[in-house]
């Protein structure tokens, strides 16, 4: 036996570096330290799904490759699954990365590399494969299951969402792990969701959901990038150009021309944490399903609450027995008088005249989104639905905060500006969104309504123009139980 493969290096390398990725990139491989992606690394180790966005030179593929060899190392009978988005990259770049990785590691003669997979002391039970993927056959990703499972996907943005959703299976048990690496090229797809959209954690709790604890590494954080490499980029691509904020920023390209609320706007409103005051007043959107959900949002002035419902096949009754409930707890537990308002089509209807029939008829307000914008803004928008949009794309730009909730991501994110010959907003109806396999905005559509009626401006503010929040009233708001709607 070599002294490479002796038991006491062994359980030395196990022992000391079962939790130390960095320590083992240093002392083990050979690697320089690089702070840029110190807590990437970190990351690895403590969570699950860790991924980044990253520009040119940060090595994202030797650290892809590192993580392989590390985890093969001090885990017992690994199954570890690489891919990248394509076979070239997958083979050409992170599998011979992962040779000259071993070829320099302090303890390579553990190793046997293939064109296809890497193996510890001959044993195929403790193997890495490097695995193709394609859209037709998402099956070749299934089956993972061992107590220590790692996932790596190289330039990820351009992997398909069958893929992510295939591996996602293996992620069942407490040794998993998932690192996903690449230039943010899109904006959209799997890969911007966990970096930058729906699926990144930004509060607490949002790891144990599932979320990806994702970074964003811009090239010049990297003590192996020339400085001057970034001034010329700069120079050359532009600093507010699409591509430097790829290739330099680790940053996605800007939201297209057609799409009405940019993301950045939504991410910023959902990392952002918002006092919430006495002062604002309940309002609660309610769409009702038409074959689609049911949904209620509440918003107190900034802030949407974190209890957005959302109902699948629920009756107009059982609805509206919701929507009371709601009502109650807002009048019951906090002294607050809630005001709803439902969108008056369809079934929406019976949801109005059932609530009001429950004594709520002053706190209802049934709307026909298909009306015409409020008189100061028919010069803007060709209806009401597209008015309550604009406003709510307006109070995005404020100070505001969202719940992180990836259905409201994507309801938000997705809805198009649609060409309007009198140059009036026309906003993609929800058949249109069907017919290009999006489905509808139900939760979007719930929050948009709660603009659909000025609650949030008092009347004597409303006419001088005053900022609603920022200034405290002069008497009490809610004194005896009441709210400034009952003044």
């Amino acid at each position: 036996m070599s002294a490479a493969r002796s038991p006491e290096l062994i359980r030395y390398i196990v022992e000391k570096y079962h939790d130390d990725f960095t320590g083992y990139r240093i002392d083990i491989l050979g690697r320089k330290p690089n702070p840029a992606t110190a807590e990437l690394e970190r990351s690895l180790i403590v969570n699950k799904r860790t991924a980044a966005g990253t520009g040119h030179g940060i090595g994202k593929t030797a650290l892809g490759a590192d993580a392989i060899h590390w985890f093969l190392s001090t885990r017992a009978h690994p199954a570890i699954i690489a891919t990248a988005n394509t076979e070239a990259q997958l083979r050409g770049k992170l599998w011979r990365e992962l040779a000259k990785t071993n070829a320099q590691a302090k303890n390579k003669d553990w190793f046997d590399w293939k064109q296809s997979t890497f193996t510890m002391f001959e044993d195929p039970t403790a193997q890495a494969v490097a695995l193709a993927w394609s859209a037709d056959n998402p099956e070749a990703f299934a089956g993972t299951h061992e107590k220590h499972v790692l996932g790596v996907f190289d330039e990820a943005s351009a992997i398909d969402a069958v893929i992510w959703n295939v591996f996602a299976g293996a992620m069942t048990t407490a040794g998993a792990r998932w690192l996903a690496l690449g230039n943010s090229t899109r904006n959209e797809g799997r890969f911007y969701d966990i970096v930058h959209g729906k699926l990144k954690a930004r509060k607490p709790g949002d790891l144990n959901r599932g979320l990806w604890n994702s970074f964003v590494i811009p090239s010049f954080a990297s003590p192996f990038v020339d400085p001057t490499w970034v001034d010329e980029m700069k120079m050359t691509l532009g600093e507010d150009s699409d591509e430097y904020r790829v290739r330099v920023l680790g940053l996605p390209p800007r939201h297209d021309a057609e799409q009405f609320i940019p993301r950045e706007w939504v991410t910023k409103a959902m990392e952002r944490n918002v006092d919430l005051f006495a002062r604002w007043p309940p309002v609660l959107g309610c769409d009702v399903g038409r074959g689609d959900r049911s949904v209620i949002v509440p918003r107190r002035g900034r802030k949407v609450l974190d209890n957005i419902q959302v109902l699948e096949g629920e009756r107009t009754m059982d609805f509206a027995k919701r929507i009371a409930n709601e009502i109650r707890y807002y009048r019951e537990e906090e002294g607050l008088k809630a005001q709803v308002v439902i969108e008056e089509l369809g079934m929406g209807v019976g949801v109005v005249e059932t609530l009001e029939d429950m004594d709520f008829a002053d706190q209802i307000w049934g709307v026909n989104t298909g009306s015409s914008a409020s008189e100061n803004n028919r010069e803007l928008y060709i209806n009401l639905r597209c008015e309550m949009w604009g406003e709510l794309k307006n109070w995005l730009e404020g100070n505001v905060e969202l719940p992180n909730n990836p259905d409201l991501m994507d309801d938000l994110t997705t809805l198009k500006r649609k060409p309007s010959a009198n140059g009036k907003l026309r906003l993609e109806t929800k058949d249109e969104m069907r017919r290009r396999g999006v489905r509808s905005p139900d939760l979007g559509d719930a929050l948009a309504l709660t603009f659909a009626m000025p609650f949030d401006l008092l009347p004597e503010r409303r006419a001088s123009g005053r900022d609603a929040w920022s200034e405290p009233l002069n008497q009490p708001a809610y004194a005896g139980g009441a709210t400034w709607m009952s003044l």
